[in-house]
């Protein structure tokens, strides 16, 4: 982190992004080897676990909500060379994901039934969707704890660690479900519910290797819950007030994307499943903008904290002029490529011909992706937390899912007509994201 104190050019970006980068891979790969082997199976396990996995994102980002806050807050104050409020937040964060996990984890076992009758997933989904959300629910207070000590770690810029790590619990991952997936000996086929176990017994072990690193990197830190005494009141309102509207952006995402999946389940399986494979791709083609925006957000908030705020400003500038054509590139190729990728997942020339439609709009879609994946964060980083939320909320309803329903249902153009409609909500955000940033807004924000 000392090289970053000093240094915020594009050199310093680059080392703190390759490791994001490399991690945001690994995760990747092992998600597609997911589907690959649910695929091989059945195709009912594909759309089953595309509903299941809808729920647990928005869980996670509920976790995501006091990482977040924890690594903007952790950023300025390393800034601000005040350690003992880095040592308050480490604590406070971490007693905070552990109830939330445990309280996610019993609410979602014993509410699974009532969302899927909210989301209509197809009676012919709820058995394998059940036994993988289920199982999924028991780890997630590990879960928690790894994003925790995954955020300290990436807020000290030890990228290097998380993508150790991350790498090797993911490729583990992979020998799991070929083995729980599809039986190996005695063991028996467990579909769906075999690459929820593999993925819940290494998220366990992913927690206690972040942790490990976590005092490995920083021995002289303390996640204590001793430093809560006495309780630190005015950093548990910082943690509130930055984290319910930096992670209500996030959220307010996944919740309007779960009520368009709502949508999607009336249009029938071969339409979930299409969704399933699209939803993959484009996640293929946003990774490297996200890994540089990552850290471009540990750099800003740092620059912040030390009152450097033109530096802050140059810093996402940089990325977006350098990155962003990138991402666009990336998207028109996945375009090209669309029939052979789709074909390795699927024979269903209905899912293929449809995959390639919605590849189509894809690329019109990550103009607008890739500035606010940026942006968002850089305004998060500044301490500009309402603004992202207020715009993300408003758009993602109105235009993601309002407009979405009027093409896809009204108008009968299915998931094309909703793809189009993200699109729409994904460039009407970033003009406004970028005109807020421009504008210097957020230099007017106090933060430590």
């Amino acid at each position: 982190m000392e090289s970053a104190r000093i240094d915020a050019s594009g050199r310093a970006l680059f080392r703190l992004s390759w490791p994001i980068f490399i991690e945001l891979i690994l995760q990747l790969l092992v998600g597609n080897m997911d589907q690959v082997q649910l695929s091989h199976f059945n195709e009912t396990a594909v759309a089953a676990v595309g509903n299941a996995n809808q729920i647990i994102t928005v869980v996670i980002l509920l976790f995501n909500v006091i990482t977040l806050a924890a690594m903007i807050l952790i950023s300025q104050y390393r800034g601000a060379q005040d350690m003992k409020s880095v040592n308050s937040i480490y604590a406070l964060s971490t007693a905070l994901n552990l109830v939330l996990g445990t309280l996610l984890a019993v609410g979602l076992i014993c509410l699974r039934g009532a969302l899927f009758r909210l989301m209509h997933v197809p009676h012919e989904l709820w058995a394998e969707a059940g036994a993988y959300l289920v199982i999924t629910a028991v780890a997630l207070p590990f879960q928690a704890l790894m994003l925790n000590f995954s955020a300290f770690l990436r807020a000290g810029a030890r990228m290097k660690s998380i993508m150790l790590i991350t790498g090797l619990v993911n490729v583990c991952n992979i020998a799991g479900n070929a083995v729980l997936i599809n039986g190996l000996g005695p063991l028996p086929r467990l579909g769906a519910a075999g690459a929820a176990l593999s993925s819940s017994i290494f998220r366990v072990a992913g927690f206690l290797l972040m942790y490990y690193a976590f005092r490995q990197s920083f021995p002289e830190a303390s996640a204590s819950f001793r430093q809560l005494r006495p309780f630190p009141g005015g950093l548990m309102r910082r943690l509130v007030a930055i984290g319910l509207p930096s992670g209500g952006e996030n959220l307010s995402y996944q919740l309007s994307q779960m009520s368009c999946l709502v949508f999607v389940n009336m249009m029938g399986t071969y339409v979930v499943t299409t969704r399933m494979y699209a939803v993959m791709f484009a996640n293929c083609i946003f990774m490297l903008i996200s890994a540089v925006s990552q850290a471009g957000q540990v750099l800003i908030g740092y620059l912040v904290g030390a009152r450097n705020l033109d530096g802050a400003y140059a810093c996402g500038m940089r990325i977006l002029r350098g990155f962003c054509p990138v991402n666009v590139g990336i998207s028109l190729l996945m375009y090209l490529a669309a029939g052979p990728l789709f074909g390795l997942f699927t024979q269903d020339a209905r899912v293929i011909a449809l995959g390639k439609t919605v590849m189509l709009i894809e690329v019109f879609l990550e103009i607008g992706r890739a500035f606010n994946i940026v942006l968002v964060r850089a305004l998060q980083a500044a301490g500009d937390v309402r603004f992202p939320v207020a715009v993300g909320i408003a758009s993602q309803w109105a235009v993601a899912v309002g407009l979405g329903y009027v093409l896809g249902v009204r108008l009968g153009m299915g998931l094309a007509g909703m793809w189009l409609a993200f699109a729409v909500d994904e460039n009407v955000r970033a003009a406004l994201f970028f005109i807020r940033w421009k504008s210097g807004r957020w230099r007017t924000i106090k933060t430590v």
